[in-house]
């Protein structure tokens, strides 16, 4: 069961960056009805991906791994928990903006999308992604066994 859980947390967590990754290729084009579409699809999927991250993440430590005693105590850890709470309130701008667009897109219209408001969900997925980076620092760190 051990094994079933750390794939489906993996699995969850690639999930998570390919989205960030299509969103932010969305983003710098042009916006069609189409695009405002895939852009809520998947940004929806980003937020189930990390969901699954989390409560699978807290399984792992709870039951199928080192223990809690092990986590809360290790700074790498932390560091991977640092990260992904700063990658999941930079989320929630992009996600405001998509979610307003839904009266727009149930009516077949595109949504407004200011230039200015596009840079800015561009910079803010871009800083997603590099937050990516200190999550898997944090677990690189963890996998040698090191506590920093």
């Amino acid at each position: 069961m051990n094994i079933v859980i750390a794939l489906l947390h993996h699995i969850a967590a690639f999930t998570l960056v390919a989205t960030l990754l299509a969103e932010l290729v969305l983003i710098r084009q042009p916006l069609t009805l189409s695009s405002a579409k895939s852009l809520r699809l998947i940004d929806s999927i980003y937020g189930l991906s990390a969901m699954l991250i989390i409560a699978l993440g807290v399984l792992r430590v709870m039951y199928f791994e080192k223990g809690q005693d092990y986590y809360l105590h290790n700074h790498a850890f932390m560091l991977k928990m640092t990260g992904f709470i700063i990658v999941g309130l930079l989320s929630i701008y992009p996600t405001m903006v998509f979610l307003r667009w839904g009266k727009a897109v149930k009516l077949n219209q595109l949504p407004v999308l200011p230039e200015s408001q596009a840079r800015s969900i561009q910079t803010i997925l871009k800083l997603e992604l590099a937050g990516i980076l200190f999550i898997l620092a944090g677990a690189v760190i963890m996998a040698k066994g090191y506590s920093m």
